[in-house]
């Protein structure tokens, strides 16, 4: 793609802009005079758009442009971050593949808070001075008060300081009235490279012992932070001294007897300790055979795609690092792609042990400036290997060698908001585009990659045995439906027999229930009554530390009630369990046992996920009882029993994947237990202890699983035998959604594709529009239509022309979000 220059700029050039908060793309000139920097696809300008400026990113030259009179580009808003040219072909399939406005796209492959900011200040003006006596509303009158004591203010002061969440309004009425002016600024980014000052002597040691010798009685403290600074080798950073030595530092500055300057102060992550190092090993035949194809692949620098099915503790991890020291063998970058942040510590450890500082970290437990800093070690070439969850995937490597996708069944790897992509299979792009090497690794694999792989789009790998010949652990299901077993809720005998068994050996237990809180449910037996959230249509779940109800949707919390608010009835009853009352019961049962609870609750401060996983690996922790974050990828080897206290919790989704999900999950949590030298045995409780994925999961057997599920599917039209697209309405009045709703299948059903001749279906069926599982959400009504076909080009032609229409029509504040391929339908 061709750069602009100052030198090719004689004549007028026109480009074409993306913008993160506008659909499409926008033609604008650049000035004559501006003697611009060579202009490279996503670098960041300022552009006038509507009344005022936007920060536009730069996606190509054009000759002509689709508007008969352009602005002109205000400014060059780059400074030292920019996105790899190659990386741009990426977002531009994103944008196109997904129906996600480009624009978007781009702003999520910078570093969260490294753009600058474009916005209005507003200032008072001399007619508001004299308009006292006019009517105001009450938001008015707090803008005007504001600005009155506070001067010039920025739309978020003002917001912040009036309480004003429809602000918009009252300050476009308050300009047209002239009481108030705006101008627009931009600001630098709020994460930026970090500096630090330091000082240092400007004498050689020699010199400067003498100098502390003659300081020593006059000024003693001058002499000790001379002293310090010898003894640090001759430079020290400022803050590094004491509250009490500033002074001093600043007179021998001012005399001239040491000197200062400013160097850059990267912010490095903690880095994982307290895992054991695991050295090389010895690879089995499988892992041999595995490593020998993908190399291969890496040395013939072609794009192949791998599918590495190795059952839990079959040494997947090993084959990763073997294939990506090819890779940067080849002075080529890595990516590796993990589902959930609780996973990258101890993969991570394993990683920083082989490779040191090559490695960086992407994942949300880093601050703003460490994701940044990280981002920015990738871009100038100091680290060649990208760890973490979904946004690693746009890791700013000019040349990539080998992307990893553990785990690649999870769900997490499709993101639910904003720019809906699926991190799997935007691997596989991005592996296309750069003539790399995919490995997507499983113990389960979802059932569309090992369709792939069947049909030979991706090269299966197996490794059907755990390294060193270890066993798979026993599995023995206990059903929930015999009461007698049954010692506290969802806590059998069975179980805990059990776990007293391994407090006696000193060895770990892992309890798994996916469900936070204290209990699910506050119930009112005398009428039925549970306590709903005001804002989404689900109940309110009971957390005992907070003493709140609280809805897991939206955060919405109410103080738990001591009387039925519909009948007055006082035997208010918890109903179900949730991981907070399982870690409340099971330290009354074993008072002397170290328990820990790992869920969303435990882990909200920075490092804790860390810190549990630590404390598990140094068996600082008996007993660890949480939810999904538990179940994969952990490598325990003390942990030789894993108790699943309900495995029907996943079954009942509407969702034709819950069965395949909850023989995922039953799979991935037993394969924690006997990895190390001692067997493991894993007990699941259920209600339903003859459902096909149960079953499957005690035998570990996801072939015959696999082979059971696909047959369904293909009777009835699922993936991977179809392709989906969901089309989500919302709006806070339900009759405007599904009015807005109604009429748009209207118009997609002018351009739904005929049926072939001789077949009934057409190319792309539409469902709907209905009611979204979870109808209401955050205080808004959901409905949703389903496009639906064989061919995902098709659906792509028919869900333009949709799109195009809406664009058209009166969409009265509905908002409409395009979700292709979901994996999500609640």
């Amino acid at each position: 793609m061709p750069t602009l220059t100052a030198e090719t700029m004689s004549a007028p050039q026109f480009v074409e802009v993306a913008l993160a908060e506008a659909d499409g793309t926008f033609h604008y000139h650049l000035p004559s005079t501006w003697a611009a920097a060579p202009l490279t696809p996503g670098t960041r300008l300022l552009v006038p758009f509507g009344r005022g400026w936007r920060l536009a990113y730069y996606v190509r030259r054009v000759d002509r442009p689709e508007v008969p009179e352009t602005k002109p580009v205000l400014a060059l808003l780059d400074g030292d971050v920019s996105i790899p040219s190659s990386l741009f072909q990426l977002l531009h399939w994103i944008s196109d593949y997904y129906s996600a406005p480009l624009g978007r796209v781009i702003k999520g492959a910078f570093p969260q808070g490294s753009q600058a900011v474009v916005r209005r200040r507003f200032h008072l003006t001399e007619a508001a001075e004299s308009a006292g006596g006019e009517k105001k509303t009450a938001l008015q009158e707090r803008v005007i008060a504001a600005l009155k004591e506070g001067g010039g203010l920025t739309e978020p002061q003002l917001r912040k300081r009036t309480g004003g969440e429809k602000l918009a309004g009252s300050l476009s009425t308050l300009k047209k009235k002239g009481w108030i002016t705006e101008a627009w600024e931009v600001d630098r980014p709020a994460v930026r490279k970090k500096f630090r000052r330091l000082v240092f002597l400007k004498s050689d040691p020699a010199e400067a012992v003498s100098l502390i010798s003659s300081l020593q009685k006059r000024a003693p403290q001058q002499a000790s932070v001379l002293q310090i600074l010898l003894t640090a080798g001759g430079a020290m950073p400022v803050g590094a001294f004491e509250a009490p030595l500033r002074a001093s530092l600043k007179r021998l500055l001012d005399k001239g007897l040491i000197d200062q300057a400013e160097e850059e102060a990267p912010r490095t992550p903690m880095r994982p300790s307290g895992f054991p190092l695991q050295p090389s090993i010895l690879l089995n035949p499988d892992q041999q055979g595995a490593v020998e194809q993908i190399v291969s692949a890496v040395e013939g620098k072609t794009f192949t795609p791998f599918l590495l099915h190795g059952v839990t503790g079959s040494g997947k991890t090993e084959v990763y690092l073997r294939v990506i020291e090819k890779a940067l063998a080849q002075k080529r970058g890595a990516i590796v792609l993990v589902p959930e942040i609780a996973l990258t510590a101890q993969l991570v450890a394993r990683f920083q042990s082989r490779f040191g500082e090559a490695v960086a970290l992407f994942h949300s437990g880093l601050s703003p400036g460490e994701r940044y800093d990280e981002w920015r070690r990738i871009r100038e070439g100091k680290a060649q290997i990208a760890i973490g969850v979904r946004s690693a995937i746009f890791a700013p490597f000019e040349s990539v060698g080998v992307i990893i996708v553990d785990e690649e069944h999870d769900s997490s790897y499709k993101q639910d908001d904003g720019v809906r992509y699926h991190a799997r299979d935007t691997a596989l792009v991005r592996g296309k585009q750069s003539d790399a090497v995919v490995v997507l690794g499983s113990a389960t694999p979802s059932f569309e990659s090992f369709y792939n792989s069947e049909t030979g789009k991706y090269r299966l790998l197996p490794l059907p045995g755990r390294i060193d010949a270890r066993p798979l652990p026993a599995v023995a299901v206990v059903d929930l439906r015999k009461k007698e077993d049954w010692v506290r809720p969802f806590l059998t005998r069975p179980l805990l027999s059990a776990m007293e068994k391994r407090l006696e050996n000193r060895e770990q237990t892992l309890l798994f229930l996916n469900r936070r809180g204290f209990s699910p449910s506050l119930l009112c037996p005398d009428c039925g009554y549970l306590p709903h959230c005001i804002r989404c249509s689900v109940s309110l779940t009971f957390h005992k530390k907070l003493q709140k109800l609280v809805c897991h949707y939206c955060g919405f919390q109410l103080a738990p009630p001591t009387a039925c608010s519909q009948c007055q009835g006082i035997r208010l009853v918890h109903l179900g369990i949730g991981t907070e009352q399982v870690e409340e019961e099971i330290r009354q049962r074993f008072p002397a046992a170290r328990v820990a609870r790992m869920d969303r609750d435990t882990t909200q401060k920075k490092e804790s996920h860390h810190k549990i996983l630590t404390a598990m690996a140094q068996r600082e922790i008996d007993i660890l009882i949480g939810t999904q974050m538990i179940t994969k990828g952990h490598d325990f080897p003390d942990v030789t029993l894993v108790g699943v206290l309900c495995a029907d919790l996943s079954l009942h989704f509407p969702d034709f994947r819950s069965s395949e999900r909850t023989f995922q999950l039953l799979a991935q949590v037993a394969g924690r237990a006997g990895r190390g030298d001692r067997p493991g045995e894993v007990i699941i409780q259920t209600f339903q202890p003859n459902h096909e994925s149960i079953v499957a999961a005690t035998t570990h057997d996801y072939l015959g699983f696999y082979a059971q599920e696909i047959a369904f599917r293909k009777e009835m039209g699922y993936p991977p035998f179809c392709r989906f697209t969901l089309l989500l309405f919302s709006h806070s009045e339900e009759k405007r959604v599904v009015d807005r709703a109604a009429a748009l299948v209207k118009e997609i059903e002018k351009v739904l594709p005929p049926p072939k001749k001789g077949e009934a279906e057409r190319g792309v069926t539409l469902l709907g529009p209905a009611p979204a599982p979870l109808m209401r959400l955050r205080g808004e009504y959901r409905y949703q239509i389903l496009l639906k076909g064989k061919d995902q080009k098709k659906i792509a032609s028919v869900l333009k022309e949709g799109l195009n229409s809406w664009k058209r029509m009166e969409r009265k504040g509905v908002r409409l979000e395009v979700n292709v391929d979901p994996q999500n339908f609640v």
